[in-house]
């Protein structure tokens, strides 16, 4: 009885030291698949009570996932843009943004589509769409008037890889494999009053 008690302990042992390597693993992370913020702008136009951002994104999509588009695939990816008021030991979120697109091949058509926050646009090669993806142009972020003198503020930017879009047999690949990690990290931009 102690025999069997002793191994089944040296098997949970196992299992948690296991556990524990594979939850200090980093998520994959690749520069080669990814998404990447590029030019970063905001505008305070004169007569307008907005900020305004203007960005470029470079989406570098693998194999894998070219591949998963030409079989009819959707790959989708949301913007996540925050605002956020500097203190003294940790920042106040005090606006945030997310833009939404899926691209997705219409194989029958010969055309590509792409989602946009609910407006849909064709375009003929996937080059086109992504590129029409690639330009935020005069955003409205955050009014004027919630931007103190004093303070000082930072905008964030990430381009998120939504993997539970993805088919349900596909998910769990895309969380281990690097031809799926078609995010980008955050990308910090001091706001200049």
């Amino acid at each position: 009885m102690v025999f069997f008690m002793l191994n089944w302990l040296k098997f949970f042992k196992g299992v948690g030291v296991l556990i524990g390597v594979v939850l200090t693993i980093p998520p994959v992370l690749s520069k080669e698949f990814s998404a990447e913020v590029g030019h970063i702008s905001i505008d305070a136009k004169s007569g307008s009570p907005w900020l305004e951002l203007n960005a470029d994104i470079d989406y570098r999509l693998s194999p894998m996932a070219k591949e998963a588009l030409q079989k009819g695939i959707a790959l989708s990816w949301t913007i996540i843009i925050k605002v956020e008021q500097e203190g003294w030991l940790w920042n106040t979120a005090v606006e945030q943004k997310k833009l939404k697109y899926t691209v997705k091949n219409h194989a029958l058509l010969s055309l590509f589509s792409v989602n946009d926050n609910g407006k849909e646009e064709r375009f003929s090669s996937l080059k086109a769409s992504l590129n029409s993806m690639s330009k935020i142009r005069n955003l409205a972020i955050i009014k004027k008037k919630y931007i103190k003198k004093n303070k000082k503020y930072q905008i964030h930017i990430k381009v998120k890889f939504e993997r539970e879009a993805l088919p349900i047999p596909l998910r769990p690949i895309s969380y281990f494999d690097h031809q799926w990690a078609l995010s980008s990290r955050w990308t910090l931009w001091q706001l200049q009053k």
